[in-house]
Parts: structure tokens; C-alpha cells; sequence
């Protein structure tokens, strides 16, 4: 199960929802997720997993960047991604789950 932290990032109702520590969602004022975040130790494997998310089609855009919203080193920053792979992928990095993050790269 999930244990979400809710943080509100702006007076008018946008929230950054961290959903394991290396899977968070930024929600709009109604409610709708606008990106989701997935952090990593290295740059390479945000990167490798950038690009298992594009190759697949699992997002209609992603980035990578030093981390700003997860407390990782890097960030994979990406848009559209389905809320099922959001929630395998965040139950798969919970702290009670291998701590390192070879769990969102091995998806299938």
C-alpha cells in the first residue's frame, strides 16, 4: 500500500504527491496529474529509463534533469505517463521494496 505525502506548491491548489521516494505527481487545482517525476541515483540511469519510457511509449515526452522535486540525484520528468505504470512503479520503489533503483528499470 502507499502512503502518499501531499505537499501544496501554490495558494491556488497545485500539489506535488509523493508517492514513494522515488516516484512523485504534480496535480493541477482539479485534481488532474500535469507530470510525474521518478528519481534515480546516477544520471545514466535516468537516462536508460528516459528512454525505455519513449522507446515504449509509455509518456508523450520526458527529460531528465538534476533532481528539484524528488530527494534522488536525478529525475526523470515525464508527461501522459498511464496511472498504472505510475502505481506498479511507485508500489516496486517502495522503501520495503529493493532500495536500489534497478525496479524501474527492469519493467516489462
Amino acid at each position: 500500500m502507499l502512503n502518499i505525502t501531499r505537499v501544496q506548491l501554490s495558494a491556488d491548489g497545485w500539489t506535488l504527491n509523493l508517492l514513494s521516494p522515488r516516484v512523485a505527481t504534480i496535480t493541477n487545482p482539479l485534481g488532474n496529474r500535469k507530470v510525474s517525476y521518478f528519481g534515480f541515483d546516477t544520471q545514466e540511469k535516468a537516462q536508460q529509463f528516459k528512454k525505455w519510457l519513449i522507446d515504449n511509449k509509455q509518456c508523450s515526452a520526458a527529460t531528465v534533469r538534476k533532481a528539484e522535486r524528488l530527494s534522488m540525484s536525478f529525475e526523470c520528468k515525464a508527461w501522459q505517463v498511464s496511472t498504472e505504470l505510475i502505481l506498479e512503479l511507485a508500489l516496486r520503489s517502495t522503501p520495503v521494496s529493493n532500495s536500489d533503483n534497478t525496479c524501474l528499470l527492469t519493467h516489462k
